[in-house]
């Protein structure tokens, strides 16, 4: 398996276990890698890149942990290694917005140009964002009043009608619907500040659907959990991924273990 994000720190949230959960199931040769900048928003990658700009840190994780390995540009890292996935993860740290036509209009390019350095093997995914806390001050959410559903239903409806019509985007990892899917039946919170997600759960939901997305692995085979995750959220996050990654663009109303017959 060998992954490289373009992201910022909703890619960190996502990456985060995928070595932990691929070596559980017995992968033993795995690079996952991600370009880091705070809220990198489309724009900005696809500035960076025509500019070659090493302004990512860039992290690595090849079995031992994450190492981060310094100022890297888009170019460097895609050069680096024969991917089997590169992907792209939306931002909003210059204030634009997931739910945004305008949000996107360098998203065809910027794929395009990676796809013109990159082995020509190479799959594009997209790793959809996941909607705050009703009660969070980002300002989209806000923007929508709190109304985490609605904001919902214009990320799903962004991804399907903007995002999915790329023609060169192989893959969508839907990490919005999964964590959706899991807020349906789980009480606690799944982000630490209302925004990001937790270190543990949220993250692990994230994670599973990332490798499920790109790689149809089965997550039954999943033998491991972060610390503090219990045997029940461990039923929920696979099943909130799994549901997610059958039906990306909407709900799945899901059953708490304890309650199933």
């Amino acid at each position: 398996m060998r992954i490289l994000a373009i992201g910022n720190s909703f890619a960190a949230d996502t990456m985060e276990h995928v070595a932990d959960i691929a070596g559980s199931m017995g992968v033993n040769s795995f690079k996952f890698t991600y370009l880091y900048i705070g809220g990198c928003s489309i724009n900005r990658h696809f500035s960076n890149a025509t500019n070659n700009a090493a302004d990512y840190q860039y992290f690595v994780n090849e079995g031992s942990g994450w190492e981060d390995r310094g100022k890297n540009s888009i170019y460097d890292a895609i050069k680096e290694e024969k991917w089997d996935y590169i992907s792209i993860q939306h931002g909003t740290g210059d204030k634009s917005r997931y739910t945004s036509p305008e949000s996107y209009v360098n998203l065809s390019p910027l794929i395009e140009y990676v796809k013109k350095i990159a082995h020509k093997d190479v799959k594009i995914a997209f790793n959809m964002a996941w909607v705050p806390e009703p009660d969070s001050t980002h300002h989209e959410i806000v923007s929508y009043d709190g109304n985490q559903a609605l904001m919902y239903e214009k990320l799903t409806d962004i991804t399907k009608n903007i995002v999915m019509h790329i023609q060169d985007i192989d893959v969508i990892s839907p990490a919005g619907t999964a964590i959706q899917n899991a807020r349906t039946c789980i009480d606690k919170k799944l982000t630490r500040d209302r925004f990001h997600l937790s270190y543990d759960l949220g993250r692990y939901i994230a994670g599973l659907t990332f490798l499920k997305a790109l790689y149809g692995v089965d997550l039954s085979n999943v033998k491991w959990s972060p610390e503090g995750v219990t045997d029940d959220e461990v039923k929920i996050a696979k099943k909130a991924a799994q549901t997610a990654c059958e039906q990306p663009f909407s709900v799945t109303e899901l059953v708490r273990p304890e309650t199933q017959n």
